[in-house]
């Protein structure tokens, strides 16, 4: 696997100028249900299968699992921030500052895997009460210099939840622990 593969495993994302229902609803259902496959792949694994990565010099599943659940606290607000305001600039933390943070490596899995899970939840929560209108609201990325509409964030969102999802099969599937 080349080392493209191994970083952007389902590719890199990319935002559609637009989304049908169906799309929606399907990047919705990825929402609901990929903290389950977070806590399936990951909540009886060893401290040595938690402290594998899926490529040299990349986060090991277990601050992939703690980097997921805080930025989709992140995905959630600027859902909430865009429906309230007209077209906010979205927080955009310093992503490796918030993974090198020393609480990272010793927060319990379980504690970020209900983390996630609870976002989720209030997530789908709030995107089954959106209407076909708010998903055209929009909110200014820093980080991508993009402005983008709560249907392409949703699609980034579901992209993201599956992106690390791969790089956490690589890592398990890599049978030398190469943290």
């Amino acid at each position: 696997m080349s080392l493209e593969q191994r970083q952007f495993p389902i590719g890199k994302w990319k935002p559609e100028n637009s989304y049908s229902e169906e799309e929606i609803a399907k990047n919705i259902s990825i929402i609901e249900s990929y903290p389950a496959e977070y806590k399936r792949l990951t909540s009886t694994l060893s401290a040595d299968e938690l402290a594998k990565t899926y490529r040299e010099g990349a986060w090991s599943i277990h601050k992939l699992v703690v980097h997921i659940s805080d930025m989709h606290i992140l995905h959630f607000a600027r859902f909430k921030q865009a429906l309230c305001e007209n077209n906010p600039q979205g927080y955009i933390p310093n992503i490796n500052g918030w993974a090198n943070n020393p609480e990272v490596a010793s927060v319990p899995l379980a504690d970020a895997l209900l983390l996630l899970e609870a976002t989720h939840k209030r997530w789908a929560h709030l995107l089954k009460s959106m209407s076909a209108q708010d998903f055209s609201k929009t909110f200014f990325h820093a980080g991508r210099q993009l402005t983008l509409t709560l249907a392409q964030a949703l699609h980034m969102g579901a992209w993201h939840s599956a992106h690390h999802l791969e790089h956490i099969k690589i890592a398990l599937a890599d049978t030398p622990t190469n943290a």
